[in-house]
């Protein structure tokens, strides 16, 4: 006869199988949850702020519940002074670019085979004049997909707005109460595993609030960057250049590459001279990202190894193409958190 013990444990395989399942076929629910998760922890220094402040004459504390709302509120002015000075003037050129998108492809195209035609007529080797004509020829198509890829995203974002209407409610509740959720899902541990428990989920806490709220300054840091720069060029659609910079900011070592792919041929429609600009502008800009702004930011947050970058990188777009590339390195470094903390615990 089974024994209670060998009962509870098939009991908890079961149940964990049965989440297993929910999880894999709830996945439209994840955008919500996702975007709260990552609003929670940019608001969450704010409300620490406004609930530790002591309000003349009386010296009274609001609670944690007003805190949280008065951070919203403060959200929602620099969101409507951001669709003031910044979305508007974007739709405008966004709309400009998406119209005239399919003549500066063709083009792009038409200048690729140019470069090639010249490339051929150089006395070079065969084999150098055909890597140089596959090269242009490929970067040409995978700048006109990329640029095609981002735009499917940006629409199936915005085709779910719907679903998002839940994210300030999942918002407050996880600004709110985020010490009670933790300690309840501590309290699902067996008792001598509650302070490893603790003490992983804090780990990890840390890790990814550092990582979201460094990871946005730096897009908006180079974002701006990328926007004066190719203002000042007087590169096309230099709103468009910037936020495409700062969106693929958040895909790293690869991300800035591709992000300077479609600037250097627009730079390119206009002359051979300004694309060169253009390409010692971004190697400028990269440069400047790598040595100031990303430890200064950034520091030691993410403390993962390049080759496992890289290869998370190809694992998330395998699976979820861009946005699995840019949930690639966070969960990656949650990973190597309970990699680590298991480790631990099978040593002892």
């Amino acid at each position: 006869m089974m024994s209670l013990k060998s009962y509870d444990s098939w009991l908890k395989v079961v149940i964990l199988l049965l989440i297993t399942y929910v999880l894999v076929n709830v996945t439209s629910i994840y955008l919500p949850i996702i975007v709260s998760i990552i609003v929670a922890f940019i608001l969450n220094p704010l409300v620490n702020y406004f609930s530790r402040l002591h309000y003349w004459p009386t010296g009274f504390e609001i609670g944690r519940g007003f805190a949280v709302l008065l951070a919203f509120a403060c959200m929602m002015v620099v969101l409507a002074i951001i669709g003031t000075f910044v979305l508007l003037p974007f739709m405008h050129e966004f709309d400009k670019f998406i119209i005239h998108l399919p003549a500066m492809i063709v083009r792009i195209q038409e200048l690729s085979t140019d470069i090639g035609h010249r490339a051929s007529l150089l006395e070079i080797p065969f084999n150098i004049n055909t890597l140089i004509e596959q090269t242009i020829a490929s970067a040409a198509s995978f700048s006109a997909d990329f640029v095609r890829r981002v735009l499917q995203t940006i629409l199936s974002f915005a085709s779910s707005i719907v679903q998002l209407v839940v994210v300030p409610v999942l918002t407050y509740y996880f600004l709110k109460d985020w010490l009670i959720l933790k300690e309840k899902i501590i309290l699902m541990f067996a008792v001598n595993s509650r302070n490893k428990a603790r003490q992983v989920i804090e780990e990890m806490a840390n890790v990814i609030s550092g990582y979201i709220r460094g990871q946005v300054l730096i897009s908006i840091v180079i974002g701006v960057i990328v926007f004066s720069g190719m203002y000042a060029l007087k590169i096309d659609y230099p709103l468009v250049l910037g936020l495409l910079a700062a969106c693929t900011e958040t895909i790293p070592i690869i991300g800035p590459i591709v992000g300077s792919i479609p600037a250097i041929m627009l730079a390119y429609l206009i002359s051979p001279t300004v694309a060169f600009k253009v390409i010692l502008f971004y190697i400028i800009v990269h440069q400047f990202e790598n040595h100031i702004v990303v430890p200064n930011i950034m520091g030691h947050t993410i403390a993962v190894h390049p080759v496992v970058v890289i290869i998370s990188l190809l694992i998330g777009a395998q699976l979820f193409g861009i946005i699995g590339m840019m949930m690639a390195v966070p969960i990656a470094a949650l990973l190597r958190i309970l990699i680590k903390q298991l480790w631990n615990i099978t040593e002892r």
